[in-house]
This record gives C-alpha cells, sequence and structure tokens, in this order.
C-alpha cells in the first residue's frame, strides 16, 4: 500500500497524490498478475518471471515427451512380442504335426500310397510354414532380423529364399534400448547356410585409401589417431595425426614432417609387406619415431622405434581388414587375374569369372547377381569371405572351373579341409569298426577296412579310413594304403578334381577298369561318392559335401520328398532334425519371452519416471491456489485500504488544521 513517507514534513498536494496513486497502482498490477496465474494455473506464465523455474520446466518437458513416446513404443514393442511369440507357438505347433506324421510312417504299418498322402500333407503344412514366417505387424515382419520391411522369405527356384539379414529391430525402448523386436530367421527357422566359410585368411594389402578405422593395429586394438613425436637428427616435431582418416592421411603428414629436416627422406607402405609403413632417412640422418605424451598412435601405427638413414626400414604389421572396398589383387597368395568358379544350386549351373572384378563388393555383387541365392559375406573378424547358401530344399556347391581361383579365395565347398561330417546332408561317411574275428574272439584289423581299390592292371589295395576327420585326411590315407602295396605315384594318385567337385581317382596302369569298392558292408566309397568304376584315366567321384540349409523348410521338403519316394530311411533322418527344429523354436520362444517381460518391465519404470518428472515439473510450475487465494485476499484488502487512505488524505488541507 502506498504512503507518505515519514521523513517528507510539509508535502505538496501533488506530490502526496501522486505517491498515494503509485501505491495504488502497484497493488493493482500486483493483483492483475495473480489473476492472471489464478486463472492459468501456473506459478509463472513467462519465463521472465523465473527464469531459473522455466529453464528446468524445459527440460522437464522434453523429458516428459520423451518418456510418453518411448511408452508409446514400448506399447508397439509389447504387441509385436506377443504377436511373435503367437507365431513361434504357431510354428511348435506344425511341426509338432510334422514330426507325428514322420513318426507315424516309419516302420511296416505303413505303405507307398499312405506315405505318397502324407506327402501332401506335409506339403499342406510347408505353405502354412512360409505364411506363418512371413508374419507381419503393421509393417513389421517379425523374422526378418534388421530387414523388416520386407517379407523375409519367398520362393525361388526350387526352394525357398531367405533375403532378411541381421538380428532383429532395434526401437527407442528406453531402459529396454537393448532389446529387439524381431528376430533372425536363423534363430527360429534356421534360414542360412554357414558351413562355407572361408578357410584362409585373405591377409589384404593396405593403400592409401585405405581407412584407420579398417586397420587392427600393431597392438591388435585398432588405431587411435593422436599425436607422435618425431626426432630428426635432434630436431624435435609434434605431429597431430587426429584429424588424419586414411593411410595417405597419415604418409602426407609423416612426409611433410620429416622433409621439413630431411628433404631426402620418404615415408611410405612396404613394397614387400604391402602391410606396413617404412621410412627411409637420408644417409647420416637417424628419425626416432614415439608416442607424445598419453598417446598410443605411434604404437598402434607400428612406427615407434628407430629409423637409420640411407636404409628403407618398415613398422609393424597393421594388419588390414576385409572390406567391401578391398581390391581383390590386395589379397594375399591369390593368383591375378582371377580366373573362373562355378556355382550350383537349386539345379542351375553358373561360371563366374573374377578377371573382370575389381573389389569385393564386386564379387558381391556379381554373386547376387547370379540369381541362385547364393550370398557373399565377409566375416565378422574381416579376415576371410564366407558363402551363404539362401535357398532352403536346395543344395550348393561352390566349384572349380579348371583353375584354383576358389581355392586361393577359400571358399571351395569341397576341399581338403571338408569335414567327413558334413558329407551327405549332415549324416557324414560311414564306416566300419571294432570287428571282431569270429573264431579267434580278437580285434580283426582286416574287417575294419572300409575300400578297396582295384587298378586296371588287375593289382589291388585296401583302406581303413579309421582317424579321418576332412578330405584330406582321407586323401592321404588312400595314397599311403597305394604307396604301401607298391604302387608309385606316376602310376596312382588320389586327390581333388580340377574341375568341378570331388575326390579324382588317377590310374595310369594298363589294363581293365579302374574299380573302387565298399568292403565289410562299410558303404564308405558310396558316401565319399567314388564307389563306381572306369576305364578312363581318371574316376572323378560325385559332391557329397553340397551346402544345404540346416533349416526347418529344408528338412519338412525332405520328410515330404522322402514320404513320396517311399524312403523309409529318409522319412527317418528328416523326422530327426524335425526334433532340433522343435528345440530350436522352443528356444527362441523362451528368448522372446523374456524380451517381453523386459518390455513391460521398461514400461512400468517409464511410466513411473514419468510421474516424478511431472510431479518435479508440477511443483515448480503449478500455483498453489490456497497460498495465491491468501495472497489475493491480502491484495484486495491492501487496495481498499489504500484507495480508503488516499481519499481522506487528499481531502486534507492547511484549513482543517487551522480551525
Amino acid at each position: 500500500m502506498g504512503a507518505i513517507p515519514a521523513n517528507l514534513a510539509r508535502v505538496p498536494n501533488a506530490l502526496a497524490s501522486r505517491i498515494a496513486l503509485g501505491g495504488i497502482q502497484k497493488t493493482n498490477r500486483d493483483l492483475l498478475m495473480l489473476q492472471v496465474r489464478l486463472a492459468a494455473g501456473k506459478e509463472f506464465t513467462r519465463p521472465s518471471e523465473n527464469a531459473i523455474g522455466a529453464s528446468t520446466v524445459s527440460v522437464l518437458e522434453d523429458a516428459i515427451e520423451r518418456r510418453e513416446q518411448r511408452v508409446r513404443n514400448l506399447s508397439q514393442a509389447d504387441a509385436t512380442l506377443n504377436s511373435l511369440d503367437a507365431a513361434l507357438g504357431d510354428v511348435a505347433d506344425l511341426l509338432q504335426e510334422a514330426r507325428g506324421i514322420g513318426l507315424s510312417q516309419i516302420g511296416v504299418g505303413s505303405d507307398d500310397a499312405t506315405r505318397r498322402n502324407q506327402a501332401t500333407v506335409i506339403d499342406s503344412m510347408l505353405n502354412s510354414l512360409l505364411s506363418v514366417a512371413n508374419r507381419d505387424l503393421r509393417g513389421i515382419h517379425f523374422f526378418g532380423g534388421d530387414a523388416h520391411a520386407a517379407q523375409p522369405f519367398t520362393s525361388m527356384l526350387d526352394g525357398i529364399r531367405y533375403i532378411g539379414s541381421g538380428d532383429g529391430m532395434r526401437a527407442d525402448l528406453g531402459l529396454a534400448s537393448d532389446v529387439r523386436v524381431t528376430i533372425a530367421a536363423e534363430q527360429a527357422f534356421g534360414a542360412l547356410s554357414g558351413r562355407v566359410q572361408g578357410e584362409r585368411d585373405l591377409d589384404p594389402s593396405m593403400g592409401t585409401a585405405t581407412r584407420l578405422s579398417d586397420l587392427r593395429g600393431a597392438n591388435g586394438l585398432g588405431v587411435n589417431a593422436g599425436s607422435i613425436e618425431i626426432d630428426v637428427n635432434g630436431t624435435v616435431t609434434q605431429l597431430d595425426l587426429s584429424e588424419a582418416d586414411s593411410v595417405g592421411d597419415v604418409l602426407d603428414a609423416l612426409n611433410a614432417a620429416i622433409q621439413a629436416t630431411d628433404p631426402g627422406a620418404v615415408a611410405s607402405i612396404d613394397a614387400s609387406t604391402g602391410d606396413r609403413i617404412a621410412i627411409t632417412p637420408s644417409a647420416g640422418v637417424s628419425i626416432v619415431v614415439r608416442d607424445s605424451n598419453s598417446s598410443t598412435t605411434a604404437g598402434d601405427l607400428g612406427l615407434a622405434g628407430t629409423y637409420p638413414g640411407g636404409t628403407t626400414t618398415a613398422g609393424l604389421d597393421l594388419d588390414p581388414r576385409l572390406t567391401q572396398l578391398t581390391r581383390l589383387d590386395a589379397l594375399s597368395g591369390v593368383s591375378v587375374p582371377l580366373g573362373s568358379i562355378r556355382f550350383r544350386s537349386g539345379g542351375q549351373v553358373r561360371d563366374l569369372d573374377l578377371g573382370a572384378l575389381t573389389t569385393v563388393q564386386d564379387l558381391q555383387n556379381a554373386v547376387t547377381a547370379l540369381g541362385l541365392g547364393i550370398r557373399v559375406e565377409i566375416a565378422e573378424d574381416g579376415t576371410r569371405l564366407n558363402m551363404r547358401n539362401e535357398l532352403s530344399g536346395t543344395s550348393m556347391s561352390i566349384e572349380e572351373l579348371g583353375g584354383t581361383t576358389a581355392t586361393e579365395l577359400g571358399i571351395r565347398s569341397f576341399s581338403g579341409l571338408t569335414r567327413l561330417s558334413d558329407f551327405n546332408d549332415g549324416r557324414g561317411v560311414t564306416r566300419v569298426s571294432g570287428a571282431i574275428d569270429p573264431q579267434t574272439g580278437l580285434p580283426d584289423p582286416a574287417a575294419d577296412r572300409d575300400m578297396r581299390f582295384v587298378l586296371k592292371d588287375g593289382r589291388s589295395f585296401e583302406v581303413d579310413i579309421f582317424g579321418s576327420s576332412t578330405v584330406q585326411d582321407v586323401l592321404i590315407r588312400i595314397n599311403a594304403a597305394a604307396s604301401a602295396a607298391g604302387l608309385l605315384p606316376g602310376e596312382f594318385s588320389a586327390g581333388l578334381a580340377t574341375t568341378g567337385n570331388g575326390i579324382a581317382i588317377t590310374d595310369l596302369t594298363i589294363g581293365g577298369k579302374t574299380q573302387v569298392l565298399d568292403i565289410n558292408n562299410s558303404g564308405t566309397a558310396t558316401s565319399l561318392g567314388i564307389a563306381g568304376e572306369t576305364g578312363s584315366a581318371t574316376l572323378v567321384g560325385t559332391d557329397r559335401a553340397t551346402v544345404a540349409v540346416d533349416s526347418v523348410f529344408s528338412h519338412l521338403m525332405a520328410l515330404r520328398d522322402a514320404l513320396q519316394a517311399n524312403d523309409e530311411r529318409g522319412i527317418e533322418f528328416a523326422t530327426d532334425k524335425l526334433e532340433s527344429d522343435i528345440s530350436r523354436a522352443a528356444e527362441a520362444r523362451a528368448d522372446v519371452g523374456v524380451r517381453s517381460r523386459r518390455v513391460a518391465e521398461a514400461a512400468t519404470r517409464e511410466e513411473d519416471l514419468g510421474i516424478q518428472d511431472m510431479a518435479l515439473r508440477s511443483s515448480i510450475q503449478d500455483l498453489d491456489f490456497t497460498k495465491a487465494a491468501t495472497q489475493f485476499a491480502s491484495l484486495q484488502q491492501q487496495l481498499e485500504a489504500g484507495l480508503a487512505g488516499a481519499a481522506k488524505a487528499v481531502n486534507l488541507s492547511l484549513l482543517d488544521y487551522l480551525r
């Protein structure tokens, strides 16, 4: 309330009126602002009224908005995971039913007609399973992995192709951001083959365009670009490489630094190895490279050390990774120009000439363009190439075409390192062991022999492959048995086919026919694909190590085909495979259940945290109506008193005191 200050003894009437009016106006202004706050329900309506509070509220509102979006995301994720769980339940039911059909058709209780009828049922179930595998919710396909926008499975050639990729889609789920809301079909169905993994480290050389991020570094921990210290005959230079992105950037900076003191010095990629940096100082000049302060850059680049003048000294191996931009002619152990490779899949054959290809990405695109459902991937460790079969129900093979290109790239599907356990769709190679002489009761090694080789000139020998785990082991045993039988390398040899895949038996003796026979009921030669006879110089076996996708689709197709062919052994094998498919689907469903629970818990926590944020915002921004009402009543009384006091004071004059 306005009042005349006590230190003013006598004042003009105009001054007294202005003082009283100012007090009344201030009270009116406070009343107006309080009325606005009461109407808005806010402690302040403009940031200028409470800068600190407004800033805090702005941060809280942003956090609340983010939490509300996360809650919506979590709700969508929960719905997706619930639908995914239901889809996996349908998968499990279909597989259980298919397994029951398979078990019912094993034994003497079924005939050819019954099995053909059941094959029709399995085919119908296969179509149902394909429909389940392509299910989606609002455009999000459950089994597409990261590529969830398109249907992950399509029919191609004689099989079912998986075109998804990645482990699953992530979304902004706050506390559950590491939870994937879709899964890779491999986890539920086994949609890709994984056997043709590169057999050798391709150890690419680096070029000036090689990025530092694509180097494992001399310490195997990558390259941390920072500062290094260069000492050229006592002249020390600090070189900052933090902005360097490629090997070329490093070389440019190094040359600029060392040539400032030694114009004849050169830093370059070591020509002999191609995977390290070399420094050549001028004669009589010594260069020392070391890390600067806490940096590890010199060590990571393999440059830490002393480089004497007049000679080229290479640093340590930087171990470049294989990337899509890696040149094919930069791969170690690969002959250039590259030759041709033959691909088989889905009953189709394609020959690919790699001579015109430049980079790994060119190879990937060229293989994809063949239209065989074969995928070229770079291994996670960046050392080799992997070939993946995308077609369930068909077999893939990668063969030489008279050269060694597939072997040099490490991608030949039938090589010396191929495991025997991978033969015959995973059934392996049969053999005999533990034979007992019925008369002596002692072990009979002769009865443990698996194959007999009969040459054209009539000589023969037998082979026991006990202890063999790879094709190379078998070849060693065959050649060793031939040598023990007195055959010379120029007369007989066993190796890999130079064109196509398979074991090649070369018999240069003269006479009748070369024969390879199973003995002791082993089935070994048949399992290896070399059982048979020929009158030519070379008997080339069949490829029994083709690569099939170990997926539920492949197993259902195998069961269907075995039922149609009345193949009891095939029915039994396919039914056994369905056991692992059921277990895989159950494990995938359990994983989805764990994810769903985490999402539900995260949604509850986000809602609780959102309530806390809103409570904090309310405590800062929302108006305390009780306090405001009390203040409003006080201001009303103040205004009334001010008006009354001003009215009385303004009417007083000197004459009132002279009476």
